[in-house]
């Protein structure tokens, strides 16, 4: 039989400071914050200003970004009207943030978000950005939408059915692949791993996005 060592629900704890936990998904979150910052800094100072000087100089950088960019602002507008000038670099943060969460796998760090507690974060996000986005356009006619049980029931499952949908589908994915590396330990998984996760990094990252922005544009229709 096979000796598998399957990864447990509940992420390994790596240092104690008082009777505050450090786990290996709150390590791996931090670092891919502050990838995301540092990255975010360089481009803005630069490559931006470089690129409004010369719009005639392209390169496959420059193409991903404004496609990545490109790709968010015309969902947002599509979706979120009048807000999608808040609303496009949200979830743009947040699909970065995913999918840089999901390729930390490949460095052999569990990604943070195989931890329930970073993607319920994620989800009160949406509810959060639906309920303000709710009551900024349609103000005190937003309350008639709660009179009724159902719509209640629906709004407040969301940020739990996104937590739970975005959680299922990373740590389904995280365990995937550790059982293809228990089963088959040499070349296959080498070559699996990062078609697999870049897959996966950016599914989830488009899906978490498009669903935010209907969610959004169901409670400003």
């Amino acid at each position: 039989m096979l000796d598998l060592h399957l990864p447990e629900i509940a992420p390994k704890v790596l240092y104690t400071i008082g009777d505050f936990d450090i786990t290996v998904t709150m390590f791996s979150c931090m670092i891919v914050t502050l990838f995301l910052i540092v990255f975010a800094v360089i481009v803005r100072v630069a490559f931006i200003p470089r690129w409004n000087k010369d719009f005639k100089h392209t390169s496959a950088f420059r193409m991903f970004i404004e496609w990545a960019v490109g790709l968010f602002d015309v969902n947002a507008k599509d979706l979120t009207e009048n807000y999608s000038k808040a609303i496009g670099p949200l979830y743009f943060g947040c699909s970065a943030f995913i999918m840089f969460g999901v390729l930390i796998e490949l460095f052999g760090l569990r990604s943070p978000l195989s931890d329930l507690n970073c993607n319920i974060v994620l989800g009160f996000t949406t509810f959060f950005v639906v309920l303000i986005t709710g009551f900024m356009k349609k103000r005190a006619k937003r309350l008639t939408h709660y009179a009724a049980v159902i719509p209640l029931v629906t709004d407040c499952v969301v940020p739990f059915s996104m937590a739970l949908r975005l959680f299922g589908s990373i740590f389904s994915g995280y365990l995937i692949m550790e059982i293809v590396y228990g089963v088959i330990p040499y070349v296959l998984p080498v070559i699996l791993e990062p078609i697999f996760t870049l897959f996966h990094a950016l599914m989830q990252a488009y899906i978490f996005m498009f669903l935010s922005m209907n969610f959004v544009n169901e409670a400003i229709e």
